[in-house]
Formats: C-alpha cells, sequence, structure tokens
C-alpha cells in the first residue's frame, strides 16, 4: 500500500518536523531519517502511507543557493533555500546597524544573489541615515524607502518583488513583518498555521514563507542581533565588498589582505576617501572574524 505522495515548498521548518506547500493545501509532515534537514524554502518529496497518522517528507530536492550563517561555535547554520534576492530592512528606529546591512550583502554576494535595501519608517524622517545611504547608492546597491503606517511606497516595492522568491532580514523591530503584512494581506492568516507545529506549539524562531502573487514569494526571517557569512569562498571578505574588491587588483602583492601590507591599493583609496572607512573598517571586521574561525 503506497499511500499518497506528492511534492511540495517548505513553509516553515521545526525541529523534527515542517509544514510543506501541496496543490491541495498545506501539510504538517514529520521527517523520515535521522539525518534529513529542512529549511524554509526547500523543495520536497512526501508521502502519507496508510498506517501513518501524517505524512513524511523522503526526500529534498539539490538546492539551487542556501543563505548561511556562523552560530556561536563558527558552524555554518542554514537561513532559507532557493532564494532569487536578498531584502535588507533597515529604519530609523532602532538605529541601524551598518556592519551588519554589510555582512547580509557580503553574503548574498558571494552567492551571486541580487539584493536590496528597504528603508522601512520614512515618516521618522531619514536625515539621521542619509549619509550612509549614499555611500550605498554610489555602490549600485538599490535602496527603496516606504511607510507601513501610511502604506507609502508599498506598491512600488510589491511590483519590485514580482517574479520572484525574495528573503527578508534585518534588525529586531525594523517592522519586516509589518512590510510583510502590507505586501501580502493574508499572511497575517497565514501566520497562525506557521507558527505552530503538529502539537500546537508555537515556533516564532524561524523562517517563514508567505505567497506574493501566482509568481513570487517572500521569506520573512526571524530578526537577528549579528550575522556572518560562512567562509567557503577563498577570500571571502573581501570578495563580498565589491568596491574592496575592485581596488585590490591594483596592490602590490597578490595575497594583500588589506590590512598594513605595503603597496595596498585599498588603504590609499580609503586614505583617499573613495573608499568608506566606516565601510573598510566592516572589511576589517569580517576578515578578523574568518582568521580567528581558521585559527
Amino acid at each position: 500500500m503506497s499511500g499518497t505522495e506528492g511534492g511540495g515548498i517548505v513553509l516553515a521548518s521545526y525541529g523534527r518536523g515542517a509544514l510543506v506547500q501541496t496543490g491541495n493545501g498545506a501539510l504538517h509532515c514529520g521527517l523520515m531519517g535521522r539525518k534529513l534537514r529542512l529549511v524554509c524554502g526547500d523543495r520536497v518529496r512526501w508521502r502519507h502511507l496508510p498506517a501513518a497518522d501524517a505524512p513524511s517528507v523522503e526526500s529534498v530536492e539539490a538546492r539551487r543557493n542556501v543563505i548561511e550563517r556562523i552560530d556561536a561555535r563558527g558552524r555554518a547554520e542554514p537561513v532559507a533555500a532557493n532564494i532569487d534576492r536578498l531584502a535588507i530592512v533597515i529604519a530609523p528606529e532602532p538605529a541601524p546597524d551598518w556592519f551588519l546591512v554589510d555582512r547580509y550583502w557580503a553574503g548574498a554576494r558571494l552567492l551571486d544573489i541580487a539584493t536590496i535595501l528597504i528603508v522601512n519608517k520614512q515618516d521618522l524622517g531619514l536625515d539621521s541615515i542619509e549619509p550612509q545611504l549614499a555611500i550605498y547608492r554610489v555602490l549600485q546597491l538599490p535602496c527603496h524607502t516606504v511607510a507601513c503606517h501610511s502604506g507609502s511606497g508599498i506598491d512600488e516595492l510589491r511590483h519590485m518583488l514580482e517574479g520572484a522568491i525574495t528573503l527578508f532580514v534585518g534588525q529586531s523591530g525594523v517592522g519586516k513583518s509589518s512590510i510583510v503584512n502590507a505586501l501580502a494581506p493574508e499572511a497575517a492568516a497565514q501566520t497562525a498555521a506557521l507558527t505552530r507545529d503538529a502539537e500546537g506549539r508555537h515556533t516564532t524562531t524561524t523562517a517563514r514563507w508567505y505567497a506574493l502573487g501566482a509568481d513570487a514569494a517572500i521569506i520573512d526571517a526571524p530578526g537577528v542581533r549579528d550575522f556572518a557569512p560562512p567562509a567557503h569562498i577563498v577570500r571571502a571578505a573581501e570578495r563580498g565588498f565589491v568596491e574592496i574588491h575592485a581596488a585590490s587588483v591594483h596592490c602590490r602583492f597578490n595575497d594583500c589582505r588589506h590590512f598594513d601590507e605595503p603597496g595596498c591599493s585599498v588603504r590609499a583609496e580609503v586614505a583617499a576617501q573613495r573608499i568608506s572607512a566606516r565601510r573598510y573598517e566592516s572589511y576589517r571586521r569580517l576578515a578578523r572574524l574568518y582568521e580567528d574561525l581558521a585559527r
């Protein structure tokens, strides 16, 4: 007796279970085998045997990409898979952590994932953050401002997100969930289903998938206080910073770390104020983190 089976997308993953979107709605599924690990955005195959209380995910398709962060022990921890775009959300309040923004953008660049910067709460005024926004605009990072309470910029943002899977990330309190609810009004209703596991327990610390029309979706990741992309790529820190990577080709030494080596073109560009001193310090912090983990 084979039972019923099919494919689907993981809307939320919680321990040894997952909520899977199928052609007939969402299913709470267990996981078959101890080694199977899922993350929001995974494409999976599931089966419901006649004698089983609930369906089980049997396998997961190869991922196109996966956004990961380094956990407290330096290990790679997946956040979401198979995404087309990273949306970094900031706001005037709470004050932006620009180093966190840099690390998110670096992580996306290492995977060749398109990135946008969404500035929420524009009604509070942007004067305090405009100098940093100007730096990102010069570096060709698209910046889009919205105000959820008034709805300003929401329709334009919805149009920008068409036809793609977008992962929303950022600090707690910047209003990511408010933007999600403004973009997809049905998300508020979906949240209740997505934040409870099969036993009815709340699981609010996992990334959650929300449909945005027929050909797009938003993945809302939990708010964080820190983030660092895993260093899978040689000289990952440098490659994550577009302006530093571009300047590095003119350094005297091919293995220049851009710290205190002679003939460093990156430091020369910083001294000439053609590279932001804050962005350079952000690069140094990430590079040192990777060196510490390597040791």
